[in-house]
């Protein structure tokens, strides 16, 4: 009886001890068995957004970081928009109606208003950001449509970050090669190399100066003149294209010259706005808060120039600090746009700005401390707006 009492015991203890071991290992088992749980792989669209979201988070870093992101381009190549053949030609009907055409319509280029009697201007954008401020393709609109004057052709090769990626880390030569056809089909369509004027900004300024060198090699003719918007230090050094050479004249509008632009002087005219980019000083343009936003500034000076007739006088200087002093050639002056004189060549400095109008005129020319003010979104899209007349550059 005694021995039956104490197996019951033992038996009562040990089931005791049981329900308390399970009861503390119940949650760490529980855990690890849902951590060995399959699961559920993301979504194609899950990984673009977040490729998308970190492309645009590392562009504000500048080009290292940006050409750096661990994106999934097994994804991003799943969907439309990052093949070269997705550029976009814009150009003019006689009805003055702007139309996009597949980059692979080159050859009907001369089916549109294209007159050898004008200036020919082909913009290359490839340069994106999501800051409305800047508006890059409703400013390349209103060019189109306010200068009649001339032949503009608009090719698009980042029209959001995704196509930015691509055309900065795999489709330069491709894009260059199109730069180049483009070139090739005008020539054929009577217009002159010479009345010939390429402008880009960023990466679009070295995917021109490539189309340019193209041209060059295989018509041994030069087009008139390079105009080159903070050209981008781009994911290899070997991938800066814009130099004297590639173009009767080469204009270089530089705007941040650290992790975005191009700092030294590569054209025959290299222009300073307010110093900026000169120095390897971390400044930043007037109103700019990022340098992302220093990168974009000479695009907005270029725009206002060319749109709203705005001067933008520079004058030849052989530095900023003697700029600063006033010791400078003020007989020897230029306003940023497209026309400039035969004899120019060497460094300008000017100060802007950091509100539409940005220029300062004559006395931008001088140098003087103003107040620091933070650009105003609103005015400026009110200013981009408004078509002011004048002479324009």
């Amino acid at each position: 009886m005694r021995e039956a009492v104490a197996m019951e015991t033992i038996t009562s203890n040990a089931l005791k001890t049981l329900l308390v071991a399970v009861a503390v290992l119940l949650p760490s088992m529980m855990a690890l068995a849902q951590e060995n749980k399959p699961k559920t792989p993301a979504s194609i669209e899950t990984i673009q957004k977040h490729n998308i979201q970190l492309l645009t988070e590392q562009l504000n870093r500048g080009w290292r970081a940006f050409c750096d992101a661990p994106v999934d381009e097994g994804v991003m190549s799943l969907f439309q928009g990052i093949n070269p053949s997705d550029a976009a030609l814009h150009v003019m009907t006689v009805t003055n109606r702007s139309v996009e055409l597949p980059i692979k319509s080159i050859s009907q280029l001369r089916d549109f208003d294209i007159s050898p009697e004008r200036k020919t201007l082909i913009y290359v954008n490839a340069f994106h950001t999501a800051d409305s401020y800047f508006s890059v393709q409703e400013h390349l609109s209103l060019l189109q449509n306010s200068r009649r004057d001339l032949n503009v052709i608009v090719v698009d090769f980042a029209r959001d970050v995704a196509q930015l990626y691509y055309a900065v880390r795999h489709h330069l030569s491709v894009h260059g090669y199109a730069i180049y056809n483009v070139l090739k089909a005008l020539r054929e369509a009577g217009i002159a190399p010479q009345d010939i004027t390429l402008a880009g900004h960023s990466v679009g300024a070295n995917i021109a100066a490539l189309g340019a060198q193209l041209f060059a090699r295989g018509s041994k003719q030069l087009v008139g003149q390079l105009v080159a918007i903070d050209p981008a230090t781009m994911c290899r050094t070997t991938d800066i294209l814009v130099k004297q050479g590639v173009a009767e004249r080469v204009v270089v509008l530089h705007g941040e010259g650290d992790v975005f632009g191009v700092r030294v002087p590569v054209g025959h005219i290299d222009i300073y706005p307010n110093g900026i980019g000169y120095f390897p000083r971390r400044k930043l343009q007037p109103g700019c808060d990022s340098k992302i936003c220093s990168h974009m500034y000479p695009f907005v000076l270029f725009m206002e120039a060319l749109i709203e007739g705005v001067m933008i006088p520079a004058t030849k200087c052989e530095s900023w600090a003697k700029f600063r002093q006033g010791d400078c050639q003020f007989q020897n002056t230029l306003n940023i746009g497209l026309i400039y004189p035969s004899t120019a060549r060497g460094l300008y400095f000017c100060l802007t700005q950091p509100n539409p109008p940005f220029t300062y005129m004559e006395h931008g020319l001088r140098y003087k401390t103003s107040p620091a003010r933070t650009r105003d979104p609103e005015k400026s899209a009110k200013s981009g707006k408004k078509m002011t007349k004048g002479t324009k550059g």
